[in-house]
């Protein structure tokens, strides 16, 4: 029964981790957006602050300009002693008035006073020159002239230093004005630092934990998705991650546990289909000879002369023999699993095995030529034994008489070949697909489990056994031993034999 999410792993897990991880970012981003535009806009408002600050820099220090010009022209018209540069100091005292209160505006509230002030001695300037120093130089008196000209001069001084005093005040407000910009400009670039940093942080914390609570369960699902593509339903996904991983994973288990109920039941049936077609093979092949015997033993009697009688019975062991190997075949094919592996050389393995063959029971005038090259492999030799002289009978059988049988073991890349090579009518390409299957045979008196018997053995060994194309006429049959189970043991050279012609 498949695991379910507890509490604390809610279904919606990720996608909260998720969430708060973005929204953290976004938070800290959107943060960092808003301080910097804060600290832009009173940037600017003191950028802007020091263009005015600027403008009344300029206007202070023209200011004291301008009041200490209307002093020299106070001097200059009472040395004159008569009107004709009051134009020019009419012009300049206009300046001053005009230059007073465009700056009244622009300095602070409490510099105000100063400039009244400033304003007030400029006029007691104009008053003291138009009422006592002019008609004084007129009149030709000079101790008038010297006492109002050193009062005039005095109030000239203090006014240019009440105009000097203004542009200070407003050079102080314009570096007061720098030194905040810089300030906030300093703590822009740190906030902005800072948040940065912060994002970085954030997202390299976002991305371990996401790594570790995603990518990480992906990969042990990967890992399982592929053991169970490959028929492994022995392990499972257990607790991966959290939330909807876990969900994930607990599905995963589910699947394998459903998939391997349904690979048993598969089996199963497989096992009782092949079970049924191997009965019913039996039962056709076994039917025959068992007619006959039956057919026999009903129509002999003791009457019957001693030479009829001896041929019935011979007919009857023929027949009965029949059976026999029938039952061996079975037994072989019922045991192509079972191996007992030792160390083979092959071009001796093959020799002995020609030798056996031609010298036995199987072969009927085929000649067999043998070229092997002098590998080592590691095979159950009776076994394999089995394999290749199923395979030089089959030869024998299917070749015209005195013909020739090729038997060739090579090393072909990581794989030790051996092939058998006749002369007969070959194997017609819609049988094929069938002359491994149990049963399958086109020879009369052939059981039809020698290939299948073949094919069990070499797959024993993690090889593979084929019919190889080839121009007619004749079949190649060759095995394959995997690479595991070959390896060379001195320098390659071929090895032919020749058996007995029978």
């Amino acid at each position: 029964m498949a695991a379910r999410p507890t509490s604390d792993d809610s279904p919606r897990f990720i996608a909260r981790q998720m969430a708060f991880g973005f929204g953290a970012v976004s938070v800290v981003a959107v943060g960092m957006c808003a301080m910097l535009l804060s600290i832009i806009y009173d940037v600017s408002g003191l950028v802007e602050s020091m263009r005015h600050d600027e403008t009344s820099i300029r206007q202070g220090l023209s200011l004291a300009t301008s009041v200490r010009e209307l002093s020299i022209h106070i001097a200059h018209t009472v040395i004159e002693a008569d009107d004709s540069h009051l134009d020019h100091y009419g012009d300049f005292r206009d300046r001053v008035r005009t230059q007073i209160q465009q700056l009244s505006s622009r300095v602070p509230a409490e510099e105000r006073v100063r400039l009244e002030a400033l304003g007030e001695k400029t006029q007691r300037m104009h008053h003291l020159l138009m009422e006592s120093a002019l008609p004084a130089a007129q009149r030709g008196d000079l101790e008038e002239v010297r006492k109002v000209h050193r009062e005039i001069e005095a109030l000239g001084e203090e006014a240019a230093e009440h105009a000097d005093a203004l542009a200070h005040v407003t050079t102080s407000q314009m570096a007061h004005a720098h030194v905040l910009a810089t300030n906030s400009t300093r703590l822009g670039l740190l906030g902005g630092g800072l948040c940065a940093a912060l994002i970085v942080i954030l997202s390299i914390g976002f991305t371990l934990r996401l790594r570790a609570a995603v990518l990480k369960p992906l990969l042990s699902l990967t890992q399982a998705a592929r053991r169970f593509g490959s028929g492994n339903f022995e392990e499972r996904v257990g607790r991966v991650g959290r939330g909807e991983l876990a969900a994930l994973g607990d599905a995963f288990d589910h699947m394998a546990d459903e998939l391997a109920r349904r690979e048993a039941r598969l089996v199963q049936s497989e096992r009782m289909a092949a079970i049924g077609q191997l009965a019913a093979g039996v039962a056709h092949e076994l039917n025959n000879p068992i007619g006959i015997i039956r057919g026999y033993l009903k129509t002999m009697s003791p009457e019957e002369d001693s030479e009829t009688l001896r041929d019935e019975l011979a007919i009857l062991d023929e027949e009965a023999g029949h059976c026999q190997r029938i039952a061996d075949d079975l037994l072989s094919y019922a045991r192509t699993g079972e191996l007992s592996i030792d160390r083979v050389h092959m071009a001796e393995f093959l020799q002995e095995t020609t030798k056996r063959f031609q010298s036995g029971n199987g072969s009927t005038g085929t000649r067999v030529e043998v070229s092997a090259q002098d590998v080592i492999v590691e095979a159950d030799g009776a076994r394999l034994r089995q394999v290749v002289l199923n395979l030089l009978a089959n030869a024998d059988q299917a070749s015209p008489p005195n013909a020739v049988v090729l038997l060739r073991g090579q090393l072909v890349g990581a794989q030790y070949q051996i092939e058998v090579e006749d002369t007969g009518p070959g194997v017609a390409r819609e049988d094929r697909a069938h002359i491994f299957e149990p049963f399958f045979s086109k020879r009369r008196g052939g059981s039809g489990l020698g290939l299948a018997v073949c094919q069990g053995i070499v797959r024993a060994h993690g090889g593979t056994i084929d019919v190889v194309e080839k121009p007619a006429p004749g079949t190649i049959f060759r095995v394959c031993l995997p690479e595991k189970h070959a390896r060379t043991s001195r320098p390659s050279r071929p090895v032919e034999a020749r058996g007995e012609e029978r």
